[in-house]
């Protein structure tokens, strides 16, 4: 069988696509629920609270629900059932169960004990008596078995998507948001204050993790490979030695994102700007994460014999991660102020939180081309087992956004500290080049269709900004819900369209681009 016929029969593409469409429709129900967040608590010291408290269960959702266990699991549980086979990989699966189970277990423990601690981790604003920090502490509490369920359901995830279950990985990105969307929606009717309503949403992130571990547990029945008691064998010691650096490197943009938090923790309200910004610049950037770590590495990873298999694979991911961030990060630069007013000014969140909102997303749309490029790329390096410098890079990244952070200090609102995580994921990005896979990688990117890509995706942002500004009346906090929302709605396919002409038109089918 000839190259191009194989990649044609490939199911990647497809998996990729499914995987991602799956991470999106997530993100779009957990941008619903923060949507319904603002409505109910707003963007006061009750808020700031509640979202500190919700950063630590949210990074690990999210580090977890894009592979973050999947660089260290899904390598070695495909070499020892290649090795020793499939008897072996099952009981190498089945002790790695119950050995996350115990750590969640533990690090929930952990959370409880040192709520208060682990706040100011977060967000060292609070210290000196802020009334803040009681608040986040007793949410935190409330809220941290949410990192037990979700460990353990991050790694059968990792199973599911070693054995190429991959409409399972989908639907169940899908599961963690329906717990929360649900009690938003009796909240959103009762007469509760910010601070009690704030407490049952704590309790109904715990319950959250709870139903999604539920759900990939009857995804696994085929796959599911029992229980046994942890041996400290070399299986598991390199499985744990591994997964620390894994889980680092997969949360660079979350990590950046903490860093950030602590930032704007000193500036009033800027806590929850930054959280609604970025909220909105993570919706591209999951599609990306999620496609990468549960289809792209595995594929990459059961290429052994093929280096330029690998490098070749890599490469093309990466620019399908460059079609995909490049016109989103144009739209977040010209539609920032109209998607803040309509999708957030209702209840409680005011005019005046859309603008300072707006103006932190378009500071963070400037590093999400690198982002998710990055997000390709540490793939490449984890499929050959370098995992010091994917966590060289997220550290230098978190280095880069506070010293930026503090140089930015100056900035009205959330804008430096979101200018500060653009400049850590750049950085990132750019430290993951010496790796020798990434290197490799990189080497074979074709610069004229980025270029082309770079090019559609400016003049599609110059036509959406016009019609943007022939409907501007309607995208007022004062137009009508309904129809603002349509009319964005409207605006964003359009914009979609004509990048999808630009981009047949210069010779770049993006579509092409993804079957590659």
């Amino acid at each position: 069988m000839s190259a191009p016929a194989a990649e044609t029969a490939s199911p990647l593409p497809r998996a990729g696509l499914l995987v991602g469409l799956g991470a999106a429709g997530s993100r779009i129900l957990g941008f619903v629920r923060d949507v319904a967040i603002a409505a109910v608590i707003g963007a006061g010291p009750v808020a700031d609270a509640f979202l500190v408290a919700f950063r630590l269960p949210n990074l690990v959702r999210r580090v977890l629900a894009d592979g973050g266990l999947n660089g260290a699991f899904v390598p070695l549980l495909l070499r020892i059932g290649a090795e020793r086979g499939p008897a072996a990989g099952r009981r190498f699966a089945a002790e790695s169960i119950v050995a996350t189970a115990l750590l969640g277990l533990v690090l929930v423990a952990l959370v409880a004990l040192f709520a208060p601690l682990v706040v100011l981790t977060l967000a060292a604003g609070y210290a000196g008596g802020d009334e803040r920090l009681p608040l986040a502490a007793s949410y935190l509490r409330l809220a941290a078995p949410f990192i037990g369920f979700s460990l353990i359901a991050a790694l059968l995830t990792a199973l599911l998507s070693a054995e190429r279950r991959f409409a399972a990985v989908a639907a169940i990105a899908l599961a963690a948001n329906v717990v929360l969307l649900v009690l938003l929606a009796v909240l959103s009717g009762l007469a509760l204050d910010e601070a009690r309503a704030a407490t049952w949403l704590a309790l109904g992130v715990g319950l959250s993790g709870l139903l999604q571990l539920v759900a990939v547990m009857g995804a696994c029945r085929g796959v599911w490979p029992g229980l046994a008691r942890p041996r400290w064998s070399p299986d598991m010691r390199r499985l744990f030695a591994l997964s620390g650096p894994a889980l680092v490197a997969n949360a660079a943009p979350q990590l950046m994102a903490v860093a950030a938090t602590q930032l704007a923790s000193a500036i009033p309200s800027a806590v929850s700007w930054f959280y609604y910004a970025e909220r909105l610049f993570q919706l591209p950037l999951s599609f990306v994460s999620l496609a990468a770590g549960m289809v792209v590495l595995p594929e990459i990873a059961a290429r052994a014999a093929g280096a330029d298999a690998r490098r070749a694979m890599a490469a093309r991911a990466g620019e399908a991660a460059l079609a995909l961030s490049l016109p989103a990060a144009a739209a977040f630069l010209v539609l920032a102020e109209p998607m803040a007013v309509v999708l957030f000014v209702r209840g409680a969140f005011s005019a005046h939180d859309a603008t300072m909102t707006a103006d932190a997303l378009r500071a963070l749309a400037v590093g999400l081309p690198a982002a998710a490029l990055a997000r390709v790329f540490m793939q490449a390096a984890f499929a050959e087992g370098d995992m010091r410098v994917p966590v060289m890079a997220t550290l230098g990244g978190i280095a880069a956004t506070l010293l930026a952070g503090v140089a930015l200090k100056g900035l009205p609102g959330a804008t430096g500290v979101a200018l500060a995580m653009s400049a850590g994921l750049a950085v990132n990005a750019a430290l993951l080049l010496l790796s020798p896979a990434v290197r490799r990688a990189a080497a074979v990117l074709d610069a004229g269709r980025i270029l082309r890509l770079v090019l559609a995706s400016a003049v599609m942002a110059a036509a959406v900004a016009g019609l943007a500004a022939s409907g501007a009346d309607n995208l007022t906090p004062t137009g009508n819900g309904i129809l603002s929302l349509a009319l964005l709605a409207a605006i964003c396919l359009a914009g979609l369209a004509i990048y999808g002409a630009l981009c047949l038109a210069l010779r770049v089918d993006p579509r092409r681009l993804l079957r590659h």
